[in-house]
Order: structure tokens, then sequence, then C-alpha cells
């Protein structure tokens, strides 16, 4: 049986719980100054944090702290809503799942307790969409920096060619690269093989190597003479 706790500030929260969880798969704390030892001492799978009803900075410590002593155990923040801002920093935390609070129906938590154990990540569907957003973002501002680096190093392919290239450094297959760029398997490969040719490689193993350890001085702080470089 999967060991659960849940941590509230408020009485009425036993109530909110226990109408998701059975009374005998979860036991209950109020939160104080000595919540960590409680919760360790009950070597729980799941902690429920009711973010509502806490101070997040003091939560934020609390949940550091039990990671570091309990590495595997599994930890929920539930929110009564999410802004973008403190999404990104709860997912920064090493908190395994973030649910919004009204929005769970019953016998959904237990679904996401049972799911966690296999290492599943989720989130509320409100912030889907702004985190794909973000996602891509990175991507383009890796690749652009990526691109930079080739110029950098006097190396000259075509943009479509770099796409090709940046895939390659990921470690992608060529199939994988054709679908996300939207090319035949065929054009991947006419771009790949003039990737070896100009720069002068021989084996995929190695292309990914060289392209993974280009350096750029666009990229060197100038005031400390440190590279800011990212991969």
């Amino acid at each position: 049986m999967i060991e659960v706790v849940y941590v509230s500030n408020g009485k009425e929260q036993k109530q909110y719980i226990h109408r998701l969880l059975e009374r005998k798969a979860v036991q209950v704390l109020s939160w104080d100054r000595k919540i960590t030892d409680r919760i360790l001492s009950y070597s729980p799978d799941v902690a429920i944090f009711d973010v509502e009803s806490l101070s997040y900075e003091e939560l934020l410590e609390k949940m550091t702290i039990i990671k570091e002593i309990q590495p595997d155990i599994k930890i929920i923040f539930l929110v009564p809503t999410i802004l973008e801002k403190e999404m990104y920093t709860m997912i920064d935390s090493q908190v395994d799942s973030i649910l919004e609070k009204y929005q769970m129906k019953e016998n959904e938590l237990r679904q996401v307790i049972n799911h966690l154990q296999h290492d599943y990540f989720y989130l509320p569907i409100s912030v889907h969409k702004s985190l794909l957003e973000r996602v891509q973002e990175l991507k383009k501002t890796n690749f652009d920096i990526f691109y930079q680096k080739l110029t950098d190093n006097g190396i000259e392919i075509s943009i479509k060619e770099a796409h090709v290239a940046y895939r390659v450094k990921e470690g992608l297959r060529n199939l994988n690269i054709a679908s996300e760029l939207g090319i035949t398997e065929g054009t991947v490969k006419i771009h790949v093989s003039n990737l070896y040719r100009k720069l002068r490689i021989k084996g995929r193993r190695n292309m990914i190597d060289f392209l993974n350890n280009l350096k750029s001085d666009s990229f060197i702080d100038k005031e400390n003479k440190e590279f800011n470089v990212i991969s």
C-alpha cells in the first residue's frame, strides 16, 4: 500500500482530502515547526502539501530538506490557481506534480498518486500551453546560440543543414529529425552527408562530439573572461 501524508494549515482541509482519499489511505498532518520530522517519521511514499493554506517560502525550505533526507519521496502541491511565474519556481523546486485543488475529481488524486510511482509528472491543464510555448522559445534560443557558434568557428553551412546539425548534436536519428523538420528522411540523409563533407568528419559519433564541443567568443563574459555558454 502506498503511504500518503497530507499537510495543511486548517481543520476544514481534512474534510477536503477525505473527499478525495479514504481516511485509512492518508495521514493528515497540521503544519507546525516540526512538520519535517513528523512527515519523515511516517516514511511516506507521497507527501501532499495544500499550498493554499501554507507559507510558500517555508514550504519550499521544508520540501528541500525532506528531499535531501528521503530522495525517493514524491511531493505533490495542491494549488487553488497557479501563475506562470509561480509554476516555474515550483518546477525548479523538485516538486513531482502540481494539481489545481478545486479541479480535482473523485478518484483522480488516487490515480495521480499511483502514476507518480512510475515517474509521471502532472501539471494543471491551464499551464500546459504556456509551458509548451516556453519550451519552443528555449529551443529557438538554443538553436540561435548553436548557429552563432558555427559562424564563429568559420563553419559555413546552410540554415537547413544547421537545423539538421543541431538535431544530430542532440542525438536524434534521421527519421526523428525528418519528423521534426517536416522533411523526408532521404533529405535528412543528404544534409548529413553534406555535413560530413563540410566538417571533414567521419562517423556520426565523431560529428556529435564535435558539434557539442564547439566554443564561441560571442559568449565569453568580457569582464570576467569566463565562458557563459548554453549547450
